[in-house]
């Protein structure tokens, strides 16, 4: 069967236009795409209005997603943020490298230096790399991006959230531990998101015109705890929730273990701050195709676990439809934005096909042209075929699964996951054992089939086990 025109022509353009020799010219070098990467924290599937948000207000990400590809079944690899981190920058499934919980800094846990990262990889390539924001895997110094590939790097602090999105950005009762670096110079009224995206644009601009192509790691703050809105969006917020639910109180729902959901986007403060994050995004955007940038560029736009909003009292956000949020194995736990965008190279579309954290490593390397490098992204696989719109290379037959062995805040307790053929399966640990999914006919998680399905369950339990088996070392990697 021929090739669509469209498929053609992005193969035509990746072929013509990458190089993977390290001896190239430096026109060649200039060639090679550059790659920003927004990881956004605590971002929910449902977050944004490309994914069905009812409430807040995304223009600039909702561009992306129309102009580019929105993988509408990707997922990060633990629902909640240090192990997807490490799985971001190492290609391997979270427990692979000791990290399966989000680490409570000050730690000796943290992502070991003999780990390559995507950044390494890039950087072995020609690339010049950055970093901002929350890292979250380390609190040394030999610990931080700076140590883990990346040449270029601003305001990490060491705690994994800020103490404050108000400058000075710090909090006396929590110490310096939780203050961001390198914005001393800023003034009263500077909000935290907007510096950011500051700093990406001075790093954009020094790295402009040279014959070496850059990735940004651009990992916002935002949106996670506190939630501080910039002040001057929250009275549209207030308004627009008054105009939409009156004074009716926010629905909750009863689920697992006695925790409540959240079944509505109505926080006001949130959604300020989802609007602020969207504006910033679009200012990255429009810095690019000012400096005739953005048609050599792969913007990758995604998040770290589902939304904020299952917890004792109800949280923050609501990922309706799906089921519940950070923390759980649950589709919104787990189930997040994903977009790649790449002016005049991908044919819009929306993609099924299920994606993991793991794979941007080995997607990013095959889309710029660059070997893979299996022994290193174990478990990843590259997207490039369904960037293209092809068929092949068994990504939507594979199956993905998670391991979170630990209670969480949220209400959860140790449970595991896998999906596959559009069936999913979790195993708790404690209480009912199985609760099993038709993610296709039942997005939400409402009808469990686990009672009916015997052999499905065995199927899918008999994958999971062995998966967790197979990619646990033997040996703990932290004692």
């Amino acid at each position: 069967m021929m090739k669509s025109l469209a498929t053609l022509t992005f193969s035509a353009a990746v072929a013509a236009s990458l190089s993977t020799s390290l001896t190239s010219t430096a026109q060649e070098k200039t060639q090679k795409p550059n790659i920003v990467l927004f990881f956004i924290d605590d971002l929910g599937w449902a977050d944004i209005g490309a994914n069905g948000s009812p409430f807040h207000e995304t223009p600039n990400i909702d561009k992306l997603a129309q102009g580019g590809v929105n993988f509408t079944h990707s997922y990060s690899a633990n629902p909640v943020c240090s192990p997807t981190r490490a799985a971001l920058m190492t290609g391997k499934a979270p427990q692979r490298v000791g990290i399966t919980q989000w680490v409570h800094q000050p730690s000796h846990i943290h992502l070991k230096s003999e780990e390559v990262t995507i950044a390494e990889s890039l950087q072995k390539h020609g690339y010049v790399t950055g970093y901002i924001g929350k890292w979250h895997i380390g609190e040394k110094d030999d610990q931080m991006p700076s140590a883990q590939g990346f040449s270029w790097m601003k305001a990490v602090n060491r705690a994994g959230q800020p103490a404050s999105y108000y400058f000075p950005y710090n909090n006396k009762r929590k110490g310096a531990f939780w203050d961001v670096p390198d914005l001393g110079d800023g003034k009263k009224g500077d909000y935290l998101t907007d510096s950011l995206t500051d700093f990406a644009i001075e790093f954009i601009d020094a790295n402009k015109g040279k014959d070496k192509p850059f990735y940004l790691n651009f990992a916002h703050y935002a949106v996670h705890t506190p939630i501080q809105p910039p002040k001057d969006l929250v009275e549209k917020y207030k308004a627009k929730r008054k105009k939409m639910y009156g004074d009716t109180k926010t629905p909750k729902n009863r689920d697992r273990y006695g925790t409540h959901t959240r079944e509505r986007q109505d926080h006001v403060a949130y959604a300020a701050m989802m609007e602020n994050l969207d504006m910033n995004v679009g200012r990255v955007v429009d810095h690019l195709e000012k400096n005739n940038l953005l048609e050599n560029t792969i913007i990758i736009f995604t998040s770290d676990n589902g939304g904020h909003c299952h917890l004792k009292k109800p949280g923050i956000s609501s990922n309706r439809p799906l089921r519940s949020g950070k923390g759980w194995t649950y589709e919104g736990g787990i189930r997040v934005p994903h977009i790649v965008y790449w002016k005049g190279k991908l044919t819009p579309s929306e993609s099924k096909v299920p994606a993991i954290t793991m794979d941007h490593f080995p997607t990013l390397l095959d889309v710029a042209g660059l070997p893979l490098e299996a022994d290193h992204h174990l478990d990843g696989k590259s997207l490039k075929p369904a960037l293209l719109g092809e068929k092949n290379a068994g990504l939507a037959e594979r199956f993905i699964a998670w391991t979170y062995p630990h209670n969480h805040g949220s209400g959860h307790r140790p449970s595991h996951a896998i999906r596959k053929d559009g069936w999913k399966l979790i195993k708790f640990e404690s209480g009912l054992k199985y609760e099993l999914y038709n993610l296709l006919e039942d997005a939400g998680e409402s009808n469990n089939l686990a009672f009916q399905n015997a052999q499905k369950v065995a199927e899918l339990d008999t994958l999971l086990m062995n998966w967790i088996k197979e990619t646990t070392p033997k040996t703990p990697i932290f004692k």
